[in-house]
């Protein structure tokens, strides 16, 4: 897969799957995303360069005139270049939250996986960290899924 690609072919997979990006839970967001990471590989994304990671952050967004509580699974890709072009993008996946007081008590915060083989680790860390916690069991706002060129 061309990163450009990344967002019609996450879809795909997601619709396969029996779901739609926007009634995805915190659940079956980090389940997609993992399986999508370990199956679907970006192509001339050289791996021992970071090349293809995960990245699982989460924030307050007090941007625009309704903040909210971020949680977002990205898919970082760097494809080789010349000096004038670094080849870097990325697909974000954010679940949207109303800013509770519990929300907004939570550090902004970033966790990697580099690689396909520390998956397991990287979602075990994800399940047990608190922003996943605090709205795993809620319904996001909404949810939003793009790809932008760095």
């Amino acid at each position: 897969m061309h990163p450009a690609d990344s967002i019609s072919t996450f879809q795909a997979a997601v619709t396969a799957a029996g779901m739609t990006v926007e009634e995805l839970t915190p659940t079956a967001a980090l389940a997609q995303m993992a399986v999508f990471y370990l199956d679907v590989r970006a192509d001339k994304c050289v791996m021992e360069e970071a090349g293809d990671t995960l990245c699982f952050e989460w924030s307050l967004n007090e941007q625009g005139s309704e903040p909210d509580f971020q949680l977002e699974i990205a898919r970082h890709f760097i494809e080789p270049g010349n000096e004038d072009e670094d080849g870097m993008s990325e697909m974000s996946l954010i679940l949207h939250y109303a800013p509770t007081p519990a929300l907004r008590a939570l550090e902004p915060g970033t966790l990697d996986c580099n690689s396909p083989a520390g998956l397991m680790e990287f979602e075990k860390a994800i399940l047990a960290s608190p922003p996943y916690q605090a709205v795993a069991g809620l319904t996001p706002l909404k949810t939003t899924l793009q790809w932008i060129p760095l």
